[in-house]
């Protein structure tokens, strides 16, 4: 082919060319345009063999097609991958022929490198797929209508929606499949596609093949301008498990309002996956926030007192997470007053069918009040239980029995809480039931009133002591007598203290009697003996003597006197 006008057809040809043995594979020449397109040099091209511009996969099925155009002889064309120098992979479209090189069977091959045609068309498959992905096998219907709303184009979609296949509807007009108490907001709404390019329907609800209604929701732009379509693309979709979810949602929301109506509570309803919570009219009336029906769930975590939010998020996040359906807990809650509540919070997790949590409601109770009377009960308790004085507490019934004592009781008596409780309380009365007092303290439990007494009791060895027993009646709500507490303090010591008294004044009384008699009678009988002396003849000396007896005589009545008025 050398020297010849022919070869230079071959040499300078734009396309690659090269000519191969048949036999071997090997390249026997090749053109510049297959140098310049595959990066290698004429004598590297000459050292290899068309195998070895091919990826590993591809070089059987290429000595197989060989072999064939060996056999047939014929013109072969069809498209391969190749190599270049660089290792990219180029797709060509070979053309090839038989001829005789130099005496060897060979055959001239011309490789148009096609890679962005085949890419385009790739790239045009996918689009294709995409669009049938899209608009036939999507779960949208795509549907194309002329000025007077009539089908042009329906998709497949159709028949799964509706039932119906995509012939059905066309050219049959739209506003004939939606129901009748939505025609007229719908035909509003949709003669607006001619002042706007794009316009969105609210929903309305579109016949289906049994008869029944869906609701639809569909969006529509004009491209009445494109020449492809020439007219209104929709795109409808069917909403019908929303719109129900929607419905049930205002059926809930209204059965929420009348329930909050119902109660004291604080009803709120969290949104886990969007962190928001919606709270009842108590929002305003029990916690003192009046814009604070909508809120979000860290507005009420930083709400929680600080002693208590960590523990109260801990376990609400452990509910959460563990998908445990019932949680409560109680913590003090900053109101809009600027005081805390203390708060019984219980609440309900609704989880998806993978068992992830997404919503929650619940209540909240203000206890505020039991907490304080259950502090004041504990304060109560705790006198009751440390206080020296004994405490039993009986039922209202007609024969009374003990159902409480303390231990100060139990030190008094003797008897252990067993022993006392089921009992009556005359027990401690011993065989001295016909006591005074006792008898005053049983006709104010006939009459259920409080009474003060002072009995006699006896231990549990038989040893009386003194009390002094204050016996109060305990009412009902309903003001049925319930209980009768009675608080019981030993008075032995100041029994015996005021016996002690009793006896000495008794003495002091004897010995006032004595002054008053066996002491006053002989002085009296000495003033009078003074009196007759000082009537006599004495001297001087005896006279001065008889002042003196007179006077230690009045001294000592004046004495006598004193301690009678003082005893």
């Amino acid at each position: 082919m050398k020297n010849t006008d022919l070869y230079s057809l071959f040499e300078l040809s734009p396309v690659p060319m090269w000519v191969f043995d048949v036999g071997s594979l090997h390249f026997l020449d090749v053109n510049l345009a297959a140098i310049g397109e595959y990066g290698y040099s004429r004598e590297e091209f000459l050292s290899m063999n068309i195998n070895d511009i091919r990826p590993h996969e591809d070089k059987q099925k290429v000595a197989n097609i060989v072999k064939e155009n060996l056999a047939s002889g014929l013109f072969y064309k069809n498209v391969f991958r190749h190599l270049t120098k660089g290792k990219k992979i180029i797709w060509v479209q070979v053309a090839s022929n038989q001829i005789t090189f130099e005496g060897r069977v060979a055959r001239v091959v011309l490789a148009m490198n096609v890679t962005e045609k085949i890419a385009a068309q790739q790239e045009l498959l996918a689009t294709q797929n995409r669009f049938k992905a899209l608009v036939q096998d999507g779960s949208d219907m795509i549907t194309i209508i002329d000025a007077d709303f009539k089908y042009k184009y329906v998709s497949p979609a159709s028949e799964r929606v509706f039932g119906v296949a995509p012939e059905f509807f066309i050219g049959k007009r739209a506003f004939d499949f939606i129901h009748r108490d939505d025609i007229e907001r719908v035909g509003k709404e949709a003669a607006e596609i001619w002042k706007h390019k794009t316009i969105q329907l609210s929903p309305y609800r579109y016949k289906d093949v049994a008869g029944g209604w869906l609701w639809v929701e569909t969006r529509a732009t004009n491209l009445y301008d494109d020449p492809a379509v020439e007219g209104i693309v929709c795109t409808s979709k069917d909403i019908t498990e929303r719109i129900n979810a929607e419905l049930e949602v205002a059926k809930n929301v209204e059965r929420f309002n009348v329930v909050s109506k119902a109660t004291s509570d604080v009803i709120w309803d969290c949104n886990l996956l969007e962190g928001t919570i919606f709270w009842n009219k108590a929002v305003k009336g029990i916690l003192k926030y009046p814009d604070a029906e909508r809120t979000t769930l860290t507005w009420w975590k930083q709400l929680i007192h600080p002693q208590d939010r960590d523990r109260v998020i801990k376990r609400l996040d452990l509910h959460i997470e563990k998908g445990i359906a019932r949680w409560t807990d109680e913590y003090r809650f900053l109101c809009g007053d600027g005081t805390y509540k203390n708060i019984f919070d219980r609440g309900f997790l609704m989880l998806d069918e993978l068992g992830k949590a997404y919503r929650m409601i619940g209540a909240m109770q203000d206890i505020t009040s039991r907490k304080k009377e259950e502090e004041w009960s504990k304060l109560l308790e705790s006198v009751v239980i440390n206080t020296s004085d004994g405490v039993l507490i009986t039922d209202a019934s007609n024969n009374p029995s003990i159902i409480y004592v303390n231990q100060a009781m139990v030190l008094m008596s003797g008897y252990t809480k067993a022993e006392l409780i089921g009992n009556a309380p005359d027990m401690l009365h011993g065989h001295d039931s016909n006591q005074e007092e006792l008898l005053k303290l049983k006709a104010a439990v006939n009459v259920k009133k409080a009474v003060k007494v002072e009995l006699v009791n006896y231990t549990k060895t038989g040893q009386s002591y003194h009390v002094s027993l204050s016996l109060s009646p305990v009412f009902g709500e309903d003001g049925v007598l319930i209980r009768w507490i009675s608080i019981q303090r030993d008075v032995t010591e100041r029994y015996n203290y005021v016996q002690q008294i009793e006896q000495q004044n008794k003495k002091l009384k004897e010995i006032s009697w004595m002054q008053s008699h066996l002491v006053r009678a002989p002085l009296a009988r000495i003033m009078s003996i003074v009196e007759l002396l000082a009537a006599s003849d004495l001297s001087e000396e005896q006279k001065e003597l008889l002042a003196v007896l007179n006077a230690s005589s009045k001294e000592l009545d004046d004495i006598v006197r004193e301690i009678a008025n003082n005893t």
